[in-house]
Order: structure tokens, then C-alpha cells, then sequence
């Protein structure tokens, strides 16, 4: 898990939890600015700040770090890219590269809830 995905994690479970930043920092016993830089991917938190996180979400940290959690894999732009394309392919070509899609990010998905990383 990058330090990226682990700041998304931290905000996606906060933002369920419907609580704000100054709020959870507060829970969590660490600085709104901590928070923040960990949430957008920042810096580089110590076990000791992800064991206040982890205690402030009720949580074990292995659940943070291993957590099934909707994320885009692909920033929006790049997704962006790929609609032009497809609209030029037909159809039993788009279902076909749609259903490969499918099955890799499945794969990725799979192999990363193993502890496998993101190589496939």
C-alpha cells in the first residue's frame, strides 16, 4: 500500500464515519495539519501516529492497511482519455475490452487483498 492509498483509506472511513478532520484529529490525538497531510497522500506517518488512527477508528491496523476500500484506480482525466476510444471501437469490441478490464481489476483487486501488492 503507497502512502497515497493509505491517506484515501484514512479519509474514506473517516468520511463514513461522518465526522470532520478537526473533529477525528482530535479523537485521534494528532494535529488537524497531521491529518490532513496523511489524508492527501503526504509525508510519511510514523506507527505511532496510525496506531492513534487505528485507535480512533475502533481498529486493528491491519484493517486500515488491508481495507476494501473504492478507490479510483485511474485519475478522471485519464479515464477521460479512454471514452473516445472505446465510442470509435464496435460493439462486440467495447463488451470484449470492457470484460478484459473487468477481469484485471478483479485480479488486481484479489492479489492485493492477499498481500500480493499491485503486480499482476
Amino acid at each position: 500500500m503507497t502512502v497515497q492509498e493509505l491517506g484515501r483509506s484514512v479519509r474514506f472511513r473517516r468520511q463514513q464515519m461522518g465526522v470532520s478532520q478537526e473533529s477525528f484529529a482530535a479523537k485521534a490525538g494528532i494535529s488537524l495539519r497531521k491529518l490532513s497531510d496523511i489524508e492527501c497522500g503526504n509525508g510519511n506517518p510514523t506507527f505511532d501516529t496510525m496506531d492513534s488512527i487505528d485507535a480512533a477508528f475502533g481498529i486493528q491496523i491491519e484493517e486500515l492497511i488491508c481495507a476494501d476500500v473504492e478507490v479510483d484506480l485511474l485519475p478522471r482525466n485519464d479515464l477521460s482519455r479512454l471514452q473516445p476510444m472505446l465510442d470509435r471501437l464496435p460493439e462486440a469490441q467495447q463488451e470484449l475490452f470492457l470484460s478484459a478490464a473487468e477481469g484485471v481489476l478483479i485480479q488486481w483487486t484479489e492479489r492485493s487483498r492477499a498481500g500480493h501488492g499491485a503486480a499482476l
